[in-house]
């Protein structure tokens, strides 16, 4: 039996990046008000206030990413051991 999905990720044609997540209607709702309140607030702001906002900005998604890359490997990882315990058959009766 061939692995077409281990193979997929090695000669990288399927990778985490072309699995896309659907956007709901709350997701969406959110990033319009999000983008409202960043295109209202920095207009207000001074030349090294916006400097300084951007910096902020750019810091805040950074560790955001660092947090969703976290949760993906600790996802990841909690999957396969339940996958393993699974192939734990010291529970199931044997023929005899």
């Amino acid at each position: 039996m061939e692995s077409k999905i281990i193979k997929a990720f090695f000669d990288g044609t399927l990778s985490d990046e072309q699995i896309t997540a659907p956007r709901t209607k709350e997701y969406r709702d959110i990033d319009e008000r999000e983008t409202a309140a960043y295109n209202k607030l920095r207009p207000q702001l001074t030349g090294d206030q916006q400097k300084l906002f951007d910096e902020f900005v750019d810091l805040y998604g950074e560790r955001h990413a660092l947090d969703e890359e976290s949760y993906y490997l600790r996802g990841f990882k909690f999957g396969l051991r339940l996958a393993v315990e699974c192939f734990d058959l010291s529970d199931v009766k044997k023929d005899e």
